[in-house]
């Protein structure tokens, strides 16, 4: 069995867990794929992990990080299957608390709506996709913006360019706040976002975080503003379905 160990709690994207000691050949397989999940290479992380499961078939930690690449290819029924089946494992605790929060993530995003129409009081959003991510274009404040759509971020977050622009500020003395990424640990400033625009959908004072999110994106759509409505995402057709709780 590997053992690990596990972060803080999570703010944007899923946490790939550290092995402390592993057969030789698993720990470099698993380390390989998750240098690939951080360089965004999906597709070659989930070859690696297939090959560690192939040495270590029984060990939950690597079904947990194969679920988490699956959702990011948006292949959304696998990536549930893979969580259960770490589940069903006897993972350890930080595991098993990863692995739920896995399959929590998956609840809107397995949802099918009933029919290709939209329905009553449904806000339909065109999505943009640059490899195994969503990005939706959003409104925040006056500005126009790419955010990455991440139903595994518990916060929204906003680069510091678009911040400064924007003139969005923290609160004087309001201390920075801890965020685990898949990086390793670092801090950000928490603002509030007076108005956040998706689609039609308007929302006021959403909480976020500024921090670097490279030159790709504006922002992070995270579950301070997703956590407001019952959320859908159809990769099928490249759609976010946002609908009144």
């Amino acid at each position: 069995m590997i053992r690990r160990a596990i972060g803080q709690s999570l703010l944007f994207g899923f946490l790939l867990i550290s092995p402390v000691s592993a057969a030789p050949g698993v720990t470099e397989l698993n380390e390989a794929g998750k240098s690939a999940y951080a360089l965004g290479d999906f597709q070659g992380a989930e070859r690696l992990f297939d090959r560690a499961l192939t040495e270590a078939p029984d060990e939950p930690l690597l079904h947990y990080h194969r679920g988490i690449t699956l959702m990011r290819l948006s292949r959304w029924q696998e990536a549930s299957v893979a969580f259960q089946t770490a589940l069903r494992l006897n993972p350890p605790a930080d595991v098993a608390a990863a692995a739920r929060g896995g399959l929590r993530s998956l609840d809107a995003l397995l949802r099918r709506p009933a029919s290709g129409t939209r329905q009553p009081d449904e806000t339909v959003v065109t999505l943009q996709r640059l490899g195994g991510n969503w990005f939706a274009q959003v409104r925040v404040n006056s500005r126009t913006a790419r955010f990455l759509v991440d139903t595994g971020a518990s916060t929204c977050v906003i680069s510091p360019e678009l911040a400064a622009a924007l003139d969005i500020r923290s609160d004087r003395g309001t201390p920075s706040v801890p965020l685990q990424t898949i990086s390793g640990l670092t801090r950000g400033r928490p603002v509030k976002i007076a108005s956040l625009v998706v689609g039609d959908v308007e929302t006021e004072d959403v909480l976020a975080v500024v921090h670097p999110l490279g030159s790709a994106m504006d922002g992070i759509l995270g579950n301070t503003f997703l956590s407001r409505f019952t959320v859908t995402l159809d990769p099928t057709q490249g759609l976010l379905r946002l609908s009144p709780k």
